[in-house]
């Protein structure tokens, strides 16, 4: 199989992340980079935090990939078949129907966009080029949220009855410019809490009523506690939070069967998945995996022509008709 040759627009923390992603993906070859700032295209990294912690050194040797200071200049590049997005959410949508209407492949990074038009705009892009688009939801990846996924559908333990997600992190005040804090660049704890209602409308489809409050300040939403209703299906539980004060970042998920229950939690166990029946609780062994890695592994292959997204920008837009839903009930 032809590596397939890649462009990542954006260095920040996940787009540090993806940059090590790339340079370990079998299929493909990293072979350009943008970034608006100077400093990160002459490989000076340091001085960044970001919530999940790891981060490339401080001095990376980029004199390998062709690097430019405007992402068009990348998106004209045609040594580029796929463009890795990972950039500030108001951008997501502009960049990403640029890239496409250039025949290129994308991967962008989540949430999809912040209103239902943009991103109904960017999947019209993707289908009138015919190539791919695939939104970041990473953990469509997870082994954890994939052997649960899997326990639930095979109907061993009977259907589900409950479904609690929790997900919280102190506010990202260290972000690049300070955006993730600014009212209408990040939609608030959404850019966070989207990952678990992407999980929960993966699991049971869309609710058909959804009572949403939490805690706003200055106008950005930064709790969620979301209750979702089915009329045939569980009541699902949906936790987010930005703590402007600090803490660590943790997420976890409990999956009340008929029979069994599913638990998860990032900070507990080592993070394994336990199932608990009779009152006693075993762990489900799971293998280790880089969900980032996988995710962009499996995008290679899809853009090389093997297999399909495991999310569709159909998908990834329910997820952001929800959030928005949700951050509308939160400021009333």
């Amino acid at each position: 199989m032809k590596k397939v040759r890649a462009g990542l627009i954006g260095l920040g923390g996940v787009g540090r992340i993806h940059f090590d992603c790339w340079r370990k993906c079998p299929d493909a070859e990293l072979v350009a980079i943008s970034a608006r700032d100077p400093r990160k295209l002459a490989g000076d990294w340091g001085g960044q935090e970001f919530n999940l912690g790891a981060q490339a050194a401080q001095r990376v040797d980029l004199s390998g990939f062709t690097a430019y200071a405007k992402f068009e200049d990348l998106i004209a590049d045609s040594n580029v078949d796929v463009v890795d997005i990972c950039l500030p959410t108001p951008l997501h949508a502009p960049v990403t129907i640029a890239a496409l209407r250039a025949g290129k492949h994308v991967l962008c990074e989540k949430p999809m966009a912040l209103s239902l038009d943009e991103c109904a705009a960017m999947e019209r892009a993707a289908a009138e080029s015919g190539r791919h688009l695939m939104i970041a939801h990473c953990l469509r990846y997870s082994p954890h949220y994939l052997k649960a996924r899997e326990i639930l559908e095979s109907g061993e333990y009977g259907g589900a009855v409950y479904a609690n997600f929790q997900r919280m992190s102190g506010a990202p005040i260290w972000s690049g410019d300070g955006w993730f804090m600014r009212v209408g660049e990040s939609g608030g704890v959404l850019d966070m809490h989207i990952h678990d209602i992407d999980a929960a409308l993966w699991w049971f489809g869309k609710p058909a009523r959804i009572v949403a409050d939490g805690y706003a300040h200055n106008g950005l939403p930064l709790t969620v506690d979301a209750h979702w209703h089915y009329d045939e299906g569980p009541f699902v539980h949906l936790h987010s939070a930005w703590d402007v004060n600090g803490g660590a970042f943790r997420y976890s998920f409990k999956l009340v069967l008929e029979k069994a229950t599913l638990a998860h939690d990032s900070a507990v166990e080592g993070g394994a998945l336990q199932l608990i029946t009779g009152g006693k609780a075993t762990s489900i062994p799971i293998s280790e995996a880089n969900v980032h890695q996988a995710e962009i592994d499996d995008f290679a292959r899809i853009t090389a022509g093997f297999g399909t997204p495991r999310i569709s920008p159909v998908e990834s837009r329910l997820a952001i008709e929800i959030g928005l839903e949700e951050n509308r009930q939160i400021l009333g």
